[in-house]
């Protein structure tokens, strides 16, 4: 097995020391300090081989003619594998521009739970975002700092990337062997892949852990929580994830990330999106996430597996696109919305088409737009 090692073990557990996140949920995400005078530059190991295994790019890589060969190959499979899915980015991204530029551009924080590793669609819909609060049950992760020219890791991480270019999103039962196995072990790698894929260099990756106070403290340890500095190629822009590894049902809701949301949400323009979430704020026991969305957001963006209609529409001027279906057998029969059904049966011309499919309707798809009511 051949490898490229781009930082020895020293010299990244130095950057990892060396770059702390902020100390308080206050200025984490401050958007005030994101804008550079000069363009960014970005870690060119963390960035190389990201690149590299997005079968984006393999320039300043040195590996022999046969290993060129392997990765060529692999390249082509990546890039014909995620073109459906890109070219929905693309239709979406041309709906978003045409029907959300009231507040589009304002947003500097998104809020995306249930999210997984999926950075590439609220980077479509928010692309000059400061921050992206993701969250998800999979593990933060190990960054990828070295290259492996191995026919494991190519299927690892094609395998890894299959279900989300295929449906537009992760599979939780199949992330339990996907993102946990010899070749990866967490949403890191895969996060960065996806941004390899969009242009995006990255800065910096450090462990984090949010205190009892909501504080965003730096730790030199893996931990639940992964903020991840990044930017577009020649941008000044200077952007922020934060990954929250977890169980958010209200039982089970950790105090300190509670207080970190509140503090963030409160102080930014917050736009969430909602995709494949399992129909999880359908249920009582989301409500905290479902209430923090409902409380803090200008617009929500989802589709019918996130924020039930009859909670939705007390606050929100909600515009419907596509069609809507039945819940699929795996869900319950709870999940059914006779009151969102009976918008879509009226055939009145209120609902606009939706020209993309994505999310668990392998037919027609169902897209939400609100807007906060004034």
């Amino acid at each position: 097995m051949k490898k490229i090692l781009f930082i020895p073990a020293l010299v990244l557990a130095a950057l990892m020391a060396g770059t702390s996140c902020n100390q308080s949920a206050s200025t984490t995400d401050n958007g005030n300090d994101t804008i550079a005078a000069t363009p960014l530059n970005g870690d060119s190991a963390l960035t190389r081989a990201s690149a590299f295994y997005a079968g984006v790019s393999r320039d300043g890589i040195t590996i022999n003619d046969s290993d060129a060969t392997g990765w060529d190959k692999y390249a082509a499979q990546v890039k014909e594998q995620r073109t459906p899915c890109f070219n929905t980015c693309h239709i979406m991204d041309s709906l978003v521009q045409a029907d959300c530029k009231d507040f589009r551009d304002s947003v500097d924080f998104v809020f995306y739970p249930f999210s997984g590793a999926d950075i590439l669609f609220p980077t479509i819909i928010y692309p000059d975002a400061d921050t992206y609060f993701m969250c998800g049950l999979e593990k933060t992760g190990t960054p990828i700092t070295e290259v492996k020219t191995n026919y494991a890791f190519y299927e690892a991480y094609r395998g890894a990337m299959t279900n989300f270019f295929k449906y537009g999103y992760f599979i939780t039962k199949e992330m339990h062997t996907d993102l946990h196995n010899a070749q990866i072990d967490g949403v890191c790698p895969v996060m960065t892949m996806l941004m390899a894929t969009q242009g995006y260099e990255v800065i910096s990756i450090n462990y984090c852990n949010i205190d009892d106070n909501g504080n965003v403290v730096h730790t030199d340890q893996s931990s639940n929580v992964l903020e991840i500095k990044f930017f577009k190629t020649g941008s000044t822009h200077e952007q922020t994830l934060i990954y929250y590894s977890g169980d958010v049902q209200d039982k089970s809701f950790n105090p300190g990330l509670k207080k970190y949301l509140d503090n963030s949400l409160s102080q930014h323009t917050v736009g969430t999106y909602l995709k494949a979430a399992s129909f999880l704020m359908h249920w009582d026991s989301f409500s905290t996430m479902r209430n923090l969305a409902l409380d803090h957001s200008l617009a929500i963006i989802q589709d019918d597996t996130g924020i039930p209609y009859r909670f939705l529409s007390e606050k929100f001027d909600v515009t419907l696109y596509g069609a809507y279906m039945h819940p699929s057998k795996e869900f319950s029969t709870k999940c059914y919305q006779p009151d969102l059904a009976q918008l879509y049966a009226a055939k009145d011309g209120s609902v606009k088409p939706l020209p993309f499919r994505l999310g668990y309707t392998y037919s027609r798809s169902q897209w939400q737009i609100a807007r906060h009511k004034k």
